[in-house]
């Protein structure tokens, strides 16, 4: 892998935007051994301009590198320097960027010697396009590209194409790189190997789309000589504060800190409310909550990137915790901070303490016995690394990759660059004793400077001892401190996240610890629903340690063994207080089965009651509580004893569209996406993925795109090594595809969303939009727009049916065989973009009792999750038949046949809350005679709809083109001449029967006439053919494209016809007559 070299970005001010320029010493570190070329590829890194963390979104270039020529300059001998044009820099990351580093450029006249932008640089090779799409900015571009391809193609093939920037020509022309395939960068070889689309963007406005580009350099509209205040007068300021979710790259702060500057003890606000405080970006302040006197020395740094206009301030989550400002679940919102001016601001810092006492903040890492060396190790590193502030009652965070730590061996101290990787918890500790110093030499007294100190371990006695018990800082850990698996940005929104939210948060209030309220509650919900998922979310949010195990580790061979593993961990989580312990899978620990078997409640259910006693007097010793909560993914399961043992339940369903939305937010903040996907269309195609399914999805999709890439840039090799000679596609390296950059396109979600469905283990099978339109419907109008009036109406007018009226949510399809009523139902759910749930009958049924039933509840409950959604019963007279006619096995049929009405009379209440309201169910049946009655009663399947044969060939007409839409027809046929031979009786399906005929028919003359066509070449033996001449010869030598085209003639569809029975006579469609008559008149 090649690795990057550091240098100084220098600003050119000329147009070119293909080639950057590097001085000598640089040009000798990057360029590959023994080259002879004149320029080479490189990749280049501005670190200052990495994403802000307040930012939301992500600019729509999405560059993390850049790609250009480089070729070496005799200026700037000795140092590393890029030379780069204004106008390269402006095109990618926009005209803000390049006003700042223009200004910081003017600033200094030695910036080149001292200071200046870093970038990374390398060298790479560019990879071939496969697939560029172009957005013409303007009429004579559009027209350009329209009139002349193959010109087009040509503007582009000297250059580095980068998406989403522009490019312009001679005579006018303007476009847009709007998506490139296979990477983002790279460039064009020939108009033939890369296939170029053109769309007309000249309506838009191209003011606003050149806005689209968040600003890194917002313009602040003041003078601080007039804002600046008596020097002498020192007045503190009140701000908001809120807390980081991400660190702040310290390559965008100005000036570039000290590398042994801590970085726990920084503040961040809006240069403009700089000069209200009378101070520049990097002074030191002091900085207090509540209590004045505990103040402490901070950094300041001004930024342009605060996204609101109140005079708010941005910290670290462990100084928030440390200045004692307020908790959840205390509103947090309105929590301010006084910053004041230092007038005479040290040198180095804070004094430095002489002496600090620090002890172990119980918790799952540090009082982990296998771990406690490396925490100790971690903890010395971590002081070792900054020059620490701190203050008496601090709670110190320090990051440990588990993993690697419990892989280390005792005596290979090497093992500690470990510590480096990212971590996967934290271990913390307290400061519980800190000797403030005596400076003597010093001008000022330490108290002056707050009552922080900074810690030097060559000059600090550094004492650890004892064991604390303390909440610790809250807010979005995993992603400060960049955890391996981090917890979702976004929090949810969920009733389920909100209802624990409240439990563990009223546990934690301390007026409620003298009445000995304990908060024990149940997770339940489908499995990879994301339950232990939400329970760290709320422990993160509240500050309180997770201390977690599945049952499944704790069982044993005898209840006495589990027994005593069971008691271990409760002990385990007494010590660790304030805690919550989560227990995984409480379904393992005791069966309902077992229960009904033995009659006899199961032992382990009483210890657990014993134990959830025994840990809820933890607070009387710690002053904090222990919260336990257990998650099942099967509550029926669970036997009575157990389920008593809780006092609370906490349901936490299939995730709907607008959360799954959220969560696909969450899962792809940090991934490249093309421009073509859309989140909102996925989160619809997700319906009934539970939030596992989903990673599992993002995760596919990115395995998908690689192998995209890979496989593009061998088939591009391979063409390159056949036909012509590409330079670099045979030695692409990972790194260069790395540099040029990777999306996820829609192409890869939808593939990866068709492996998720094939491998979905369930035997009911998972819903899905079917692509099946009205074009594919032949006739039946009538019954179309009866069935969208049923349907369409709930769906797009909802707040007509919020006052107490129930929704028609039950539609039956009844006629003959074969007259399209599955093929109907899936087009209804194309057009409401509705998922579509087949049910067959034999699935329903199982040998066991009572599994009849449910099988029928998870259908219904799976249609609820996988809302808004169609189930379609085909053949419902075999599942729901009338009840008491037919004796069978324990009246299986009849018990199916109650579940079904229950459901039905669950689907009509509607309601957001239920998940009842966009559930539709249609039945199919050639005989609703043989119903039960009790299913065709209001409110149930109370819309019939009858499906009947065509009674005019106008109408069959219509079905044979929707058939035979896709066919290739020879132009004189007359299908309204083949539509006036049909008779009255024929089906949907007898004419897809006459149609797939009739093609056969086609493919069949058209393989004769070849036949005819080499017995003819055999007879007259030309010269160079081979004797005899075969077929296969003729189809891969000699056939021309028109003699192997297919075209339906009329003659066809007559002898189709000729040989067509009906599958439905003329004395059944009678009897189907007489049904219809009957229910009408029921009607």
């Amino acid at each position: 892998m090649t690795i990057s070299t550091s240098a100084i970005l220098s600003l050119i001010h000329n147009e070119e935007d293909q080639y950057i320029e590097v001085s000598q010493n640089l040009w000798n570190a990057i360029a590959p051994a023994n080259t002879n070329k004149e320029h080479i590829a490189v990749s280049i890194v501005v670190p200052s301009l990495k994403p802000c963390p307040l930012t939301k979104k992500n600019s729509p270039s999405n560059l993390t590198a850049f790609l250009a020529r480089c070729k070496p300059t005799k200026e700037g001998k000795g140092r590393n320097i890029v030379y780069a044009s204004s106008h390269l820099i402006k095109s990618i990351y926009g005209q803000d960027v390049l006003s700042r580093l223009d200004e910081e450029e003017d600033e200094d006249d030695t910036w080149l010697d001292n200071t200046g932008c870093l970038v990374e640089i390398k060298a790479v090779e560019l990879i071939e396009l496969d697939e560029m799409i172009l957005g013409a900015l303007n009429k004579e571009s559009y027209t350009f590209a329209q009139k002349d391809h193959s010109a087009l193609s040509t503007l582009f093939l000297e250059k580095i194409i980068r998406s989403s920037c522009q490019y312009e020509f001679e005579e006018g022309l303007c476009y847009e790189i709007l998506m490139t395939n296979p990477v983002k960068q790279g460039f064009i070889y020939s108009s033939e190997r890369t296939k170029v689309l053109v769309v007309d963007l000249s309506e838009s406005n191209i003011d606003e789309r050149a806005n689209v580009l968040l600003p890194t350099l917002t313009a602040v509209s003041f003078n601080i000589l007039n804002s600046r205040k008596e020097p002498n007068v020192i007045e503190p300021q009140e701000f908001f504060v809120r807390v980081l979710e991400k660190k702040w790259p310290e390559a965008r702060l100005c000036p570039l800190p000290n590398p042994q500057e801590d970085d726990e003890n920084r503040v961040f606000m809006r240069i403009k409310d700089l000069a209200k405080c009378n101070i520049f970006s990097g002074d030191w302040v002091l900085v207090s909550a509540n209590e004045p006197k505990k103040s402490r020395l901070c950094k300041i740094y001004g930024v342009e990137d605060a996204l609101e206009d109140q005079d708010i301030v941005y910290i670290p989550p462990a100084l928030y915790f440390n200045l004692e400002l307020p908790l959840a679940p205390t509103p947090v919102e309105n929590a301010k901070i006084t910053i004041t001016r230092v007038e005479n601001p040290p040198a180095d810092g804070a004094p430095i303490s002489s002496a600090v006492t620090i002890a172990r903040v119980a918790s799952p890492t540090s009082m982990d016995k296998a771990l406690q060396s490396v925490c100790l190790d971690s903890l010395k590193q971590w002081f070792e690394q900054k020059e620490r502030i701190v203050c008496k009652g601090d709670v110190i965070a320090v990051p440990i990759n588990e993993d690697s730590a419990r892989l280390r061996t005792l005596d290979n101290d090497s093992c500690l660059k470990s510590l480096y990787e990212k971590p996967t918890t934290l271990a913390y500790f307290k400061v519980v004793r800190l000797d403030l110093g005596d400076d003597s030499n010093s001008q000022v007294h330490p108290s002056y400077y707050g009552s922080g100190r900074r810690i030097i371990p060559s000059k600090t006695q550094m004492v650890q001892t004892g064991v604390e018990y303390s909440r610790v800082p809250t807010g979005s850990i995993s992603h400060y401190y960049n955890f391996v698996e981090q917890l979702p940005l976004i929090r949810s929104s969920s009733f389920a996240y909100n209802q624990l939210y409240e439990l563990v948060s009223s546990s934690l209030q301390f007026v409620d610890l003298g009445f000995e309220l304990s908060c024990n509650a149940l997770f339940h919900g489908p499995r990879g629903g994301g339950k232990s998922t939400l329970v760290k979310e709320v422990s993160e949010a509240l500050g309180v340690h997770i201390y977690e195990f599945s049952v499944y580790d704790i069982l044993s061979d005898t209840d006495a063994k589990t027994e005593a593993y069971l008691r271990a961990k409760f002990d385990k989580a007494a010590a660790l207080a304030p805690c919550v312990m989560l227990i995984k899978h409480m379904e393992g620990l005791a069966k309902k089965s077992a229960v009904v078997e033995s009659g006899q409640e199961p032992l382990l259910a009483i210890v657990l009651e014993n134990c959830i006693k025994n840990v809820n007097s933890t607070h009387a010793t710690t002053g904090y509580p222990v919260m336990v909560i257990a998650t099942t993914g099967d509550i029926d399961a669970l036997p009575s004893s157990v389920l008593s043992c809780f006092r609370h339940e906490i349901s936490i369903q299939a995730p709907d569209e607008k959360t799954r939305l959220q969560m696909l937010t969450n899962l792809l903040s940090d991934s490249p996406l093309a421009p073509d996907v859309s989140l909102s269309s996925l989160a619809t195609q997700t319906a009934a993925l539970v939030a596992k399914d989903l990673v599992d999805l993002v995760a596919r999709t990115g395995v998908l795109a690689l192998q995209r890439v890979d496989r593009t840039i061998h088939r591009k090799a391979d063409e390159s090594g056949s036909s012509t000679s590409v330079p670099g596609m045979n030695s692409i390296t990972a790194s260069d595809i790395q540099a040029a950059g990777i999306t996820l396109t829609a192409a890869d979600f939808d593939a990866a969303l068709g492996e998720a469905r094939a491998s979905y283990s369930d035997s009911i099978g998972a819903p899905k939009i079917p692509n099946v339109t009205w074009d594919d419907v032949g006739g039946l109008a009538h019954v179309k727009n009866d069935i969208l009036d049923t349907i369409q109406l709930p769906l797009e007018h909802p707040e007509l049916f919020g006052a107490g009226l129930k929704k028609r949510s039950g539609i039956l399809l009844y006629g003959p065989p074969g007259t399209g009523k599955t093929l109907l139902a899936k087009a209804i759910a194309t057009s409401c973009s509705l998922n579509f749930f087949s049910v067959k009958g034999p699935e329903l049924l199982n040998m066991y009792i009572g599994e009849s039933e449910a099988n029928v509840r998870r259908v219904f409950q799976r249609a609820r999750d996988a809302k808004p959604c169609v189930i379609f019963f085909d053949e419902l007279d075999s599942v729901a038949p009338k009840r008491g006619e037919k004796g069978d096995s324990g009246g299986v049929m009849d018990r199916i046949v109650s579940q079904i009405l229950a459901e039905l009379d669950g689907m009509g209440e509607g309601g957001e809350d239920s998940g009842a309201g966009d559930v539709f169910v249609i039945g199919a049946t050639n005989r609703p005679d043989l119903l039960d009655p009790a299913l065709l009663r209001p409110g149930r399947f109370d819309k019939l709809l009858y499906l009947g044969v065509s009674q005019d060939h106008e109408s069959q007409l219509k079905i044979i083109e929707a058939l035979t839409r896709k066919f290739r027809l020879h132009p004189d046929l007359d299908l309204h001449r083949v539509a006036e031979r049909c008779p009255f009786h024929y089906t949907g399906a007898d004419f897809y029967a006459l149609c797939s005929d009739a093609m056969l028919k086609a493919m069949t003359r058209v393989a004769e006439s070849i036949e005819t066509r080499v017995k003819k070449l055999n007879e007259e033996k030309q010269p160079g053919l081979p004797d005899p001449v075969t077929s296969q010869y003729y189809l891969s030598h000699l056939v021309t494209p028109d003699e192997i085209a297919v075209q339906v003639e009329e003659i066809d569809f007559i002898k189709a016809l000729d040989e067509l029975v009906p599958s439905v006579s003329a004395t059944e469609l009678e009897h189907y007559s007489k049904v219809r008559e009957k229910f009408e008149k029921q009607k």
